[in-house]
């Protein structure tokens, strides 16, 4: 079994932020495994190796099944995964506003969606799939996936441009972001640059930080759980307390304590894989 985050080759590290991999196999006897996913500042992609995954955003009271390999866009709501008691996955993280430019559909159509990957990329995702399901050992999957993402940024036309990473920027510091600075810093209205970001990113600039800002605090919390909740908001950018239990019920649908209790019941948990896979 494995949960290990990876690095993308250098080549396609622009677009590709991280892949995320896990396999996990569980007694039969025992609870199928939940995973707990807050709303994230997060666009990707992922591949089903082993089992299956069954999307729930109990806010909707929507169970989904996830195609075999699908694209999501930005999560608008609180999700449950229900795996299977083997699940093997691959996890494409992308950079804010990658998949935009690697697809060329506007991220407001994928939000909180996930879309079969074939109706975007093409036949070529049955061959990924082949070669993932085929892979010999785990070490030999990233590359596999390096030429995938490689093949399509060199059939790009359009290469990243300075406005492409201000999500970048936002997912950095969320803390520092200013609507009406950026903007002027982009030499574009207040609306053009919100409407150009939607495009790219799905939802508004305001809105997107202050995903960010609570998925920092979120994360921090979870690698530091010595730190006190208030610690956690005045070094997240909060102004109170109050604030950041406010985005934790948006966000979470629940209490900033109860998703880490929620959390630490994560099936990589469980079985004592976690490493460096917290906060994911």
């Amino acid at each position: 079994m494995i949960c290990k985050r990876i690095s993308p080759a250098s080549t396609v590290s622009s677009y590709v932020k991280e892949y995320l991999l896990l396999h996990m196999v569980f007694d039969h006897d025992a609870p199928a495994p939940v995973k707990a996913y807050p709303i994230n500042p997060e666009e990707g992609m992922t591949f089903q190796i082993i089992g299956n995954l069954v999307a729930e955003s109990p806010e909707l009271k929507l169970f989904e099944k996830r195609p075999k390999t699908y694209v999501f866009g930005q999560p608008d709501y609180r999700q449950n995964f229900h795996l299977t008691h083997e699940f093997m996955f691959v996890h494409v993280r992308f950079q804010p506003g990658a998949l935009f430019q690697l697809s060329g559909i506007p991220m407001n159509e994928l939000v909180h969606q996930g879309v079969d990957a074939a109706l975007i990329f093409g036949q070529d995702i049955g061959e990924v799939d082949d070669r993932l399901a085929n892979a010999p050992d785990y070490a030999s999957i990233p590359s596999i996936l390096d030429a995938f993402f490689l093949k399509r940024i060199l059939g790009l036309k359009h290469k990243i441009q300075p406005f492409d990473k201000i999500g970048r920027l936002i997912l950095a510091s969320p803390q520092q972001f200013d609507l009406a600075r950026m903007a002027d810093q982009a030499c574009l209205s207040v609306r053009q640059f919100e409407n150009r970001f939607v495009r790219q990113i799905g939802i508004t600039p305001k809105y997107y930080a202050r995903i960010c800002r609570f998925y920092q605090a979120y994360e921090m919390k979870e690698f530091n759980p010595e730190l006190d909740w208030l610690s956690v908001a005045l070094h997240s950018g909060y102004s109170d307390y109050q604030h950041l239990v406010k985005d934790f019920k948006q966000f979470a649908g629940t209490a900033p304590n109860a998703l880490i209790e929620q959390s630490n019941q994560n099936p990589e948990r469980r079985l004592n894989i976690a490493g460096d896979f917290r906060g994911v």
